[in-house]
């Protein structure tokens, strides 16, 4: 009796053994499988339609393109990603993004010390400035930002255009300003004169003005102070790597700068 005690404990240790191993070898495969991104297969980006030439859509009303769709299409393709686009309202991206709605943010993003503090973000991909746009004909000319005082001042809320106002503003400039959610509105009311001046960036206002608003006019440009990058959630380090090894290339074999020549000049 006690012989075939001993055999049955046996048994039931090494079969309890096999289980275990099994469970853990399962396990070890399973996270060795685990997704880089929130869906298997899928990079889910966060960005916001209507800001020519980097992300917009085309004349169907339906298609989006631009700088950035290009460029985080090619991300994906060597990433043997899917890419899956979100439009959202720019004051919402970065909320998103921290509650890990979507992988990344590729809109036009202005590097800032308060973003690179709540995510990781990519080397930039792009040098930009502030500017200002006026009508051609127009009395106003805004050469310098001392000149923007007692105007009516538009800019999109929540980027650096809206820090720089902000900025004069503080220091004593006195005018009037006008936020709103898209630069293209922005844009639309210089045009019927509801605002006298429009603050934006130099990469996109550049590119708006030539291609859609003969009628207006860049009177100036300030210092190169603004950069754009890739925003990661600040807990996804692999994904922010494979992101940020893949700009590398694409900028090593050429791909970036035919890209910029397709959009930017």
């Amino acid at each position: 009796m006690q012989k075939n005690s001993n055999l049955y404990f046996r048994t039931f240790c090494f079969t309890a053994l096999v289980i275990l191993c099994f469970s853990l070898l399962s396990c070890e495969k399973k996270c060795c499988r685990r997704s880089i991104t929130n869906k298997p297969g899928v990079l889910s980006i966060g960005t916001e339609f209507g800001y020519p030439p980097f992300e917009y859509l085309a004349d169907d009303g339906k298609t989006l393109i631009g700088f950035d769709v290009d460029m985080w299409n090619e991300i994906c393709r060597r990433l043997n990603l899917k890419p899956r686009f979100y439009d959202t309202q720019w004051a919402g991206l970065f909320a998103a993004l921290e509650s890990n709605l979507y992988d990344c943010v590729i809109s036009a993003v202005t590097i800032t010390p308060e973003r690179k503090e709540k995510f990781l973000i990519t080397k930039p991909y792009i040098q930009n400035s502030q500017c200002f746009i006026v009508r051609r004909n127009g009395s106003v000319k805004a050469h310098e930002p001392e000149m923007l005082e007692g105007l009516k001042v538009a800019y999109q809320a929540e980027t650096v255009s809206d820090v720089f106002v902000t900025d004069l503003v503080e220091k004593g400039l006195k005018c009037e300003t006008f936020e709103y959610d898209k630069l293209l509105n922005a844009f639309d009311d210089l045009k019927f004169g509801r605002v006298d001046v429009v603050v934006a960036e130099s990469v996109a206002s550049r590119i708006i003005v030539k291609d859609n608003y003969s009628d207006f006019e860049i009177t100036f440009t300030g210092e190169a102070d603004a950069f754009f990058g890739i925003l990661v959630n600040r807990n996804n380090s692999e994904l922010f790597e494979k992101i940020q090894n893949t700009l590398d290339e694409m900028y090593a074999d050429g791909w970036m700068k035919e890209n910029e020549d397709k959009w930017l000049k």
